[in-house]
């Protein structure tokens, strides 16, 4: 009897730890990961800034994380997407973009490419009506996609907005955005906005403005570095009586399924022999969503 009832408990100790250990990973696979990064590789200037061996070191950087889809900005160049190209394929099989691409022109395309390790649709692309100074030089806009991850059907939007001062045409292009999320927008699917904003946090009235605009949400930045781009400490955006701005984020509307999201910035540096700086001008966000638990959901609704 002693040996039988020995034997339950030594059972029971078995059950409960496994079932410990099945909610630990059900609740890790609830986790997308997704990582937003303006990496400057700028058009036509892919020789600058060490481009092609910055592009090397982030796909070596990247190859092995656990992001479930990295949406770049910034990915003009052709060399060097073909560097991070054969570097990621094979964990990152799924990749779109550059959106707004064109062979007969002499733009460049919008920078925009999503590489992902989910099947993801292609809504939508939209090139923005309006840019002034260099951005004419790019065909900035916004893509929009669906995926499904462990059943959870959601949207992705990658963008870039229009840099420099030009406010004015930065609301212009908040309300184009909107208009896609609005014409794709569906009941209980949660849409994710990344990209380089170019709207400082610090300046509230513009930062209100666009949140407005977009209807969209954000949260606090966890870690040590609250700011995307550094003109202090970054190597490659150093300015005399330089300032750190949050101005790349990662948004999100239509919450519902959304139990939290965790948002943390992070600063890739690379140091070897000939060769030490930070591997972009801009700082990566990173986002781990967790969706709630939900009920079945009505495709197209």
């Amino acid at each position: 009897m002693k040996t039988r009832s020995l034997l339950l408990t030594v059972l029971l100790c078995f059950v409960s730890t496994f079932h410990v250990i099945s909610q630990s990973r059900t609740m890790e696979s609830e986790n997308l990961r997704i990582l937003s990064w303006n990496i400057y590789m700028l058009p036509y200037l892919s020789w600058f800034n060490g481009n092609g061996h910055r592009a090397k070191i982030i796909g070596e950087q990247l190859v092995h994380s656990d992001y479930q889809i990295i949406v770049f900005q910034e990915a003009f160049s052709v060399k060097c997407r073909r560097i991070l190209k054969k570097i990621l394929q094979e964990q990152y099989p799924y990749q779109y973009g550059p959106s707004n691409d064109s062979s007969w022109s002499l733009r460049s395309n919008s920078g925009l490419w999503v590489l992902s390790k989910l099947p993801l649709n292609q809504l939508k692309c939209i090139k923005f009506k309006e840019s002034s100074g260099y951005d004419m030089i790019a065909q900035k806009g916004a893509a929009l996609f669906e995926g499904e991850f462990n059943g959870k059907r959601f949207q992705l939007m990658a963008t870039h907005l229009q840099s420099s001062h030009s406010q004015d045409i930065r609301e212009k292009q908040y309300q184009e955005i909107s208009a896609l999320l609005e014409e794709f927008r569906s009941v209980d699917v949660p849409q994710i906005l990344c990209g380089d904003f170019n709207t400082e946090m610090s300046n509230k009235p513009r930062y209100e403005t666009m949140l407005k605009t977009l209807n969209a949400e954000n949260g606090t930045l966890s870690g040590n570095i609250q700011s995307t781009y550094d003109e202090i400490n970054n190597t490659l955006a150093k300015q005399k009586d330089g300032k750190e701005e949050v101005i790349d984020y990662i948004l999100a509307r239509n919450t519902s399924r959304i139990a939290s999201i965790q948002r943390q910035v992070l600063e890739f540096y690379h140091s070897e022999a000939n060769f030490e700086s930070h591997l972009s001008d801009h700082y990566a966000l990173e986002a781990t969503v967790r969706f709630a638990p939900s009920t079945t959901l009505v495709a197209g609704k």
